[in-house]
């Protein structure tokens, strides 16, 4: 085994195991409405790089919360029509009022995943760089 091999090998299990342990994470702190950003977090390695990330569009927004705005009533409607709110444009619009007043609050899933998991990371860590040591001094 080459000596790239014996550290990029451990590596690549830790990272594949990080992320592993992020995502499930994130997921379960992952707000939940329609399931759609749960469902959208996914996690992988390429090379010596490991990512947990979600495609959905609104994802920065839950992570973050906004300062107040005022956002499109129609895209507003199906959630306040799923929350109780009045049919057709009045629930939309009544949403958007108070989040132009307001905002909308920051409801963290990524950050929480990482703060949350900071031992077990820490311990994955550890022992890839046991293996690394281990391989680098031919296995003894």
């Amino acid at each position: 085994t080459s000596d790239s091999a014996v550290v990029t090998e451990p590596l690549v299990r830790f990272l594949g195991k990080s992320v592993r342990v992020l995502e499930g994470s994130a997921k379960r702190n992952a707000p939940v409405d329609t399931g759609r950003l749960r469902a959208s977090i996914v996690a992988g390695v390429e090379g010596l790089a490991g990512y947990v990330w979600t495609p959905v569009f609104y994802a920065p927004y839950q992570e973050h919360g906004t300062r107040p705005h005022f956002p499109p009533i129609d895209a507003l409607q199906p959630w306040a029509r799923r929350h109780g709110f009045p049919e057709g444009r009045s629930g939309g619009f009544l949403v958007a009022r108070a989040i132009a007043r307001r905002g909308t609050r920051a409801h963290p899933f990524f950050r929480p995943a990482v703060q949350q998991n900071a031992a077990v990371l820490e311990g994955l860590l550890a022992t890839a760089a046991t293996e690394i040591e281990k391989g680098l001094a031919g296995g003894k």
